[in-house]
């Protein structure tokens, strides 16, 4: 019901939603009155064009973020295909943008750790957890809304969040970095190895390259398959 009252620019009857939404004149108040009571819809009065009893109509609140991603996709499109343009070996620009990000997420005498991170990671819609395997601690994220970004192999998006993980371990003094991303270890899965801050760049690659090729250890793009299912 809200994204529907956000897709339409003047204020409408609860006729009119009822008709739209297939639902019951009821139904629509009941729904309206729960997303006015949480400031995301504004009720207003028709005053003025008609005789009788002024009648009721709701909008949107202006202030209130889209409810679909639709407005943001074309954004987020573009500025990635510039990344990518711009990127190369010698300039890991996706990298670059991510620690940025990162470093600026530390306040200023914070000492950022591991439990941290999972709290900044999962504040960005990544919903993820730390795990202790065998081959040491690891980052485990379980949903990514990003994951369509990432269709055919793409994995600039990948980049960007080894980025911000990496320069908010550094910035905030952590005593471990990422060593690399695995982008889609499983179907649904994406994995992140941490390890001492001070493990050698060849030795970080060799050991990265190991169990999964698609592995991201910072440079130029990744060409790797793309999830399964490609959209989530």
């Amino acid at each position: 019901m809200l994204a529907h009252l956000q897709s339409e620019a003047d204020p409408v009857r609860i006729e009119s939603l009822a008709d739209a939404l297939g639902l019951h004149r009821n139904t629509v108040r009941f729904h309206l009155d729960a997303l006015q009571q949480q400031g995301l819809v504004r009720r207003v009065i028709e005053r003025q064009g008609r005789k009788g009893r002024p009648r009721a109509l709701f909008t949107a609140a202006p202030t209130v973020p889209p409810v679909s991603a639709a407005a943001h996709h074309g954004l987020v499109l573009a500025l990635l295909a510039r990344v990518q343009a711009d990127a190369s070996p010698d300039r890991p620009l996706a990298e670059e943008i991510g620690e940025s990000w990162g470093s600026s997420m530390v306040a200023p005498g914070q000492r950022t750790t591991a439990e941290d991170l999972v709290g900044v990671v999962n504040g960005l819609g990544l919903t993820s957890r730390l795990t202790q395997q065998s081959d040491g601690l690891q980052l485990q994220i379980v949903r990514c809304p990003f994951r369509e970004f990432t269709a055919g192999g793409d994995r600039t998006v990948c980049r960007i969040h080894l980025g911000l993980m990496r320069g908010y371990l550094a910035a905030g003094g952590a005593d471990l970095t990422v060593i690399d991303l695995e982008p889609w270890v499983t179907p649904e899965s994406c994995r992140a190895r941490l390890g001492p801050p001070d493990v050698p760049g060849p030795d970080r690659a060799e050991r990265a390259a190991e169990p999964n090729e698609g592995s991201l250890v910072g440079g130029g793009p990744a060409e790797t398959a793309g999830p399964p299912d490609a959209l989530s």
